[in-house]
Order: structure tokens, then sequence, then C-alpha cells
């Protein structure tokens, strides 16, 4: 009998152990994913980034042609005109950086939280693990008639 209760103990906390590597595994994964995420968003940033400054060159390249055309490439309007998509531009692209930003930080959060969450997991089914044999020895002492299989001498047998 009381092989069974150690084949037991033994056989739950292989199980638990086990458990708690995956747990481990998958926070490894799912932060990876989550940085992942992160860089394809950094990515996708920097397309919105270039395709805003690319759109501005635009303007600028068409205004110039008929400010050329029309001879006022030294008019003050045309001049504030350029100024102001200039700033609209600035403005526009200091918002999307800003936006990238909270999202980085928001990826890195998640990541920080699968591992962190994964350990706390894999923490929790090493206690079990250990509990299970600590309970399976007492299961044990009682069987034995709680001498731990010691003799009356005090003995091992």
């Amino acid at each position: 009998m009381i092989e069974l209760y150690i084949a037991s103990a033994l056989l739950s906390a292989k199980a638990y152990s086990d458990a708690g590597a995956g747990a481990k595994a998958e926070g490894a994964l799912t932060a990876r994913n989550v940085k992942t995420q992160g860089k394809i968003r950094a990515l996708q940033a920097l397309q919105e980034h270039n395709d805003i400054m690319a759109n501005l060159q635009s303007f600028k390249n068409q205004n110039a042609a008929i400010a050329g055309v029309t001879g006022r490439a030294e008019d003050r309007s045309y001049k504030a005109l350029l100024k102001k998509a200039e700033q609209d531009n600035k403005t526009l692209a200091q918002r999307s950086n800003y936006q990238n930003l909270a999202e980085q930080s928001k990826y890195s959060q998640q990541a920080v939280m699968a591992v962190t969450k994964a350990n706390n997991i894999s923490r929790a089914y090493r206690y079990k693990a250990f509990g299970t044999l600590l309970s399976a020895g007492m299961k044990a002492g009682s069987v034995t008639g709680g001498d731990m299989g010691t003799s009356g001498s005090g003995l091992y047998t």
C-alpha cells in the first residue's frame, strides 16, 4: 500500500512539474509574440511617417510648379502656405510618433505581464508538487503506524 502512495505522489509531482514547465514555455512564447507585434507596429508607424513626409514633399512640389508658372515664387502668401503645410505635417508626424510610443509601451507591458503570469503559474505548480510529496509522506506515515519506517528501538527497518 505504501508503494502506491509513493508512486502516486511521484507521478502527481512530475505532472505538476511538467505543467509548470509548460506554463513557462507558454509565457515565453506569448511574450515573444507580443514583442513581434510591437516590431510590426513600429514598422507600420515608420511607413506612416514616410507617407506623411512624401505627401508634404508632393504638396511642396505641386505648389512650386504652380508658383513658378504663375510667377508667385516670392509671394508672401505662397511662403505662408508652405510654412502652414510644414507645421501641419510636423504636428501630424509628432502625433503619429506619440501614438507609436504609447503602443510600444503597451506591447512591452504585455510581454512583461505574460512572463510574470507564467512564472507565477509555474511557481504555483512547484508548490503543488511539493505539497503532493509532503501529503504522500504523511499518508505513508499513517499507513505504517505513524513511525515513518522506524522500529520500536528507533532504528530504521
